[in-house]
C-alpha cells in the first residue's frame, strides 16, 4: 500500500529531523496528524489522548450478505450483498478493490496488506490518506465497534472535492492478520441516505482467526 507506506515514512522522517536539530522539543504533530511527545535524549511516545467512544453493541454480518471479497494481502474477507453492491470491472490493483452501489451514487474501497500497522497508526494514515484528496479532510466521528467478534476502529471523515463536500466511513484494522481499510464514501448530502446500505456494507468484514 503505497500511500500508507510513505505516510509512515514521513512519521519517520519528522521525528528524526526534531533529534537531529538538538532541540529540546516536547510536544510535535506527525505528518499523519497524531501527537507526540519527544524528549532531549532522542526518545519519544505517542501523546495521551481521550478514549475512543465505544458502540454499546456489536455489529453482524447481515444474512443477505452471502457473496465474499478475499484480499489478495493479509486475513481477510469481505461478506456483501451481491444484489446490492459491483465490483467495478477493469478497477482492480492487488492491494485495492472497488465496489459501487448499484443504482446510486455510493462508492466501497477496499486497502489491505499483509503488514501489521497499530492502529493509532492507521488512524493518521487514514486521515492522511483523506487529505491528499481533499486538504481540509477532518475526522468527524470515531468509535471503537466489535464486528464479528473483531475490534475495529470506526472513522468518519468529512472533507471537500473541487468544491464537493464528501463523507468517508470506514473500519479500520491492524493485527496479526495484517491491515485493511474498508471505506464506503459518497457525498455529504447523500451520506444520510446510504448509510444503513454502508454500514451492512462495513458489518460484512471477517477478520480470520
Amino acid at each position: 500500500m503505497k500511500s500508507s507506506r510513505c505516510a509512515l515514512l514521513l512519521v519517520l522522517l519528522f521525528v528524526l529531523h526534531h533529534h537531529a536539530s538538538g532541540q529540546s522539543v516536547t510536544h510535535a504533530r506527525t505528518e499523519g496528524g497524531k501527537d507526540v511527545i519527544l524528549y532531549p535524549d532522542g526518545t519519544w511516545k505517542y501523546a495521551p489522548e481521550a478514549a475512543l467512544a465505544k458502540s454499546g453493541s456489536d455489529y453482524v454480518r447481515p444474512t443477505s450478505a452471502r457473496a465474499p471479497y478475499k484480499t489478495e494481502r493479509g486475513e481477510f474477507v469481505i461478506w456483501y450483498d451481491e444484489t446490492k453492491w459491483r465490483i467495478s470491472p477493469g478497477h482492480k490493483d492487488d492491494d485495492i478493490g472497488h465496489l459501487s452501489l448499484i443504482g446510486t451514487d455510493g462508492y466501497a474501497m477496499i486497502v489491505s496488506e499483509g503488514l501489521q500497522i497499530p492502529l493509532e497508526t492507521l488512524k493518521g494514515i487514514a486521515l492522511e490518506n483523506a487529505k491528499q484528496a481533499a486538504p481540509d479532510a477532518r475526522i468527524a466521528s470515531e468509535e471503537m465497534r466489535v464486528v464479528n467478534g473483531k475490534k475495529v476502529l470506526c472513522l468518519i471523515i468529512e472533507g471537500t472535492i473541487q468544491q464537493i463536500p464528501f463523507t468517508y466511513y470506514g473500519y479500520y484494522y491492524g493485527g496479526k492478520q495484517g491491515t485493511i481499510q474498508l471505506i464506503t464514501f459518497t457525498g455529504q448530502s447523500l451520506f444520510t441516505k446510504y448509510k444503513k446500505d454502508f454500514t451492512d456494507f462495513l458489518n460484512g468484514l471477517e477478520i480470520k482467526d
